[in-house]
């Protein structure tokens, strides 16, 4: 994973995805299981994948599609049917965390603009 040394912390990928949507580690955890998948993913299997409780991991996919940060789609299945979650398109997120880090760095450049006018 690549890392950028900024004001001597390593930011990692995580680091912006979790800062951009703040997301705490669990619902990181989730968000980027989907993010992976190619078919989304059943409750039942983030269950199996991440090691939380059903209940907790219901509870982060419903904070996470609040958020639109994620799909459900219905499956039917012989007997009843389950809830198959997807993440967001992938180049939606990167362009969205981009724009973030270009306000941010601008704000930066902005402030240092106006602290050179008084030097």
């Amino acid at each position: 994973m690549k890392k950028m040394d900024f004001t001597c912390k390593k930011v990692t990928l995580r680091d912006l995805v979790q800062c951009n949507y703040n997301l705490n580690d669990s619902e990181y955890a989730i968000f980027a299981e989907l993010m992976h998948s190619k078919g989304g993913l059943s409750v039942k299997e983030l269950v199996d994948k991440i090691k939380k409780d059903r209940t907790t991991v219901q509870k982060i996919l419903t904070k996470l599609l609040r958020r639109k940060l994620l799909m459900k789609r219905q499956m039917n299945l012989e007997r009843g049917f389950m809830f198959v979650y997807f993440s967001k398109n992938k180049a939606e997120v990167v362009q969205e965390i981009e724009e973030n880090i270009k306000a941010y760095f601008k704000a930066i450049q902005d402030n240092l603009d106006e602290w050179k006018k008084k030097v």
